[in-house]
């Protein structure tokens, strides 16, 4: 299928569709969102803590990133195969429960063991392998539950139940920490993670077989997805940003933000926690913004150029010395990511063969999420040598910001992409 040639389905019209909201399997699905995204941010933060206030290992933080970050990068090449082969709720299903079950197990632990830096670098191991097919199935299954049309709020609607995740969960989990246990954290954990496990078996999806089920080879079936994504221009176009997009802008800035601070800002702990909030509330904001307009027409337009103004964003950023306008510049990065993630996401959703659904979306999720600790390694690798981290996040800005105006120049089908 060649990029030109790719057309949306008529849906039903707007106005004849119910709301998303009265969508029980919508419903269910952004409960599940909402306790998932809730359940880990609640756990990343409290092992953290754990392994900074309890154990004094802070220089081993990274072994639990690489820990988790490895095998998910690994899983995710194969886990939108797994996607399209089988049931993707009972994928979503397992992964959560499983979850639940190890965080069970990991409470246990601290009543009857010695909780080490190796005990939670297994846990994350573990939690990086289910991240991967969580994702991948997540991302596949939202097409099959509620209409074309309202695909961009559906997303957005998930999207913002993320970014809110990332700013309450961590302040929750702090104060009962506080006010708690450690044990009563990761109880309270597993309890979220369950019901939402419980919350995914009660959708009632139709997954009827799909081409490319048991009958064909695994290896056959992946091979399938990547030819897919080749032979479609707009596919390939829009990996190849998301690929640019986090090795050279979000992998430095999650990375470099705290160098920033310390060394362009001569800032503090709190600063830079009010530039980490100033970004999650900007994506917050981007995705509010975009599930009230639920945009249907030139939504590939529309992320070209909320892509150009993230990358102006962080160029300004770079050469800033002051937090206020940091902080600025961080909230219109957030909005502006999230505007152009939201629609390119719901349009590819829009366009791609039911039976493919999984594997795109897990080349997508790679593309993305995936490669970040990609990015992390090749950031460290540019610092080592001696060039500052202003420098390297003003050099990523401008070569993603040229690459999207190359492609928004001379790639009409993206930029007309409805």
């Amino acid at each position: 299928m060649s990029g030109s040639s790719i057309t949306v389905s008529e849906a039903t019209p707007l106005a004849e569709q119910p709301s998303i909201f009265r969508n029980r399997n919508f419903l269910l699905l952004w409960g599940a969102a909402l306790l998932s995204s809730f359940g880990i941010s609640f756990f990343l933060f409290t092992q953290s803590w754990y392994v900074v206030h309890e154990l004094r290992l802070e220089a081993s933080l990274g072994v639990l990133y690489v820990a988790a970050s490895i095998p998910r990068l690994i899983f995710m090449i194969v886990s939108g195969t797994v996607a399209d082969r089988f049931s993707r709720t009972k994928l979503m299903f397992l992964s959560d429960f499983t979850r639940g079950v190890l965080l069970t197990g990991l409470v246990c632990w601290f009543f009857f063991g010695d909780i080490s830096l190796w005990t939670f670098v297994g846990f994350a191991f573990a939690f990086g392998i289910l991240d991967a097919f969580f994702w991948a199935a997540e991302g596949a299954v939202l097409p099959s539950i509620i209409s074309r049309d309202q695909l961009t709020r559906g997303n957005s609607v998930i999207q913002m139940t993320n970014q809110t995740s990332f700013i309450l969960a961590p302040m929750v989990a702090g104060i009962l920490v506080s006010f708690g246990s450690y044990a009563l954290v990761f109880t309270v954990t597993a309890l979220m993670l369950f019901t939402g496990s419980l919350l995914i078996f009660l959708m009632k999806v139709d997954e009827e077989k799909r081409a490319g089920g048991e009958e064909e080879a695994f290896w056959a079936s992946f091979k399938a997805g990547v030819r897919y994504v080749k032979n479609s221009r707009v596919l390939s176009l829009i990996i190849g940003m998301s690929i640019l997009l986090n090795l050279f802008m979000v992998g430095p800035m999650t990375m470099g933000l705290p160098l920033f601070v310390k060394q362009r800002l001569n800032g503090t702990a709190l600063d830079f926690s009010f530039l980490e909030a100033g970004l999650a509330v900007g994506m917050l904001l981007g995705s509010v913004v975009i599930g009230i307009l639920n945009l249907k027409r030139r939504r590939g337009k529309t992320s070209l150029t909320a892509l150009m103004a993230a990358g102006a964003a962080f160029f300004a950023l770079s050469f800033t010395e002051g937090v206020w306008f940091s902080l600025g510049c961080l909230v219109v990065f957030g909005c502006s990511l999230s505007i152009c993630n939201i629609p390119v996401i719901s349009v590819l959703q829009s366009f791609i063969e039911e039976k493919m659904m999984g594997r795109v979306m897990g080349l997508v999720s790679l593309a993305s999420m995936g490669l970040v600790p990609v990015s992390y390694g090749v950031t460290s690798l540019i610092l080592a040598a001696g060039v500052p981290i202003h420098q390297i996040m003003a050099g990523g800005s401008v070569l993603v910001t040229l690459y999207v105006l190359f492609v928004y120049v001379r790639f009409k089908e993206l930029r007309e992409l409805d």
